[in-house]
């Protein structure tokens, strides 16, 4: 990834699919996509990403949340939450 797109990646505002219905359960987020009859369950650190997805908040506030919430270096954080917003996106979670 060059400089210029992860700076816009980390500045942009991702927000759950309206469509989606969750909830969470002991720390993991249950969350089913009716118009394509999948349930996705995510772990605690999903779950965390998840709930901060709210179009709101940017990448970069996420992952500092991440960063202060679990035992993880920033780096690792950072990488980790782009790859797993990425996935989202493409299962049509994310918009």
């Amino acid at each position: 990834m060059q400089p210029d797109q992860e700076m816009m990646d980390l500045m942009a505002k991702p927000a759950r699919n309206p469509n989606s219905a969750f909830r969470v359960y002991e720390e993991k987020a249950v969350i089913v996509l009716p118009e394509r009859s999948e349930t996705h369950l995510l772990n605690p650190i999903g779950s965390h990403i998840w709930d901060r997805m709210d179009g709101n908040r940017s990448l970069r506030e996420i992952c500092d949340s991440i960063v202060a919430e679990f035992d993880v270096p920033a780096d690792r954080a950072l990488a980790d939450l782009l790859e797993f917003v990425a996935t989202l996106k493409k299962k049509g979670l994310v918009i």
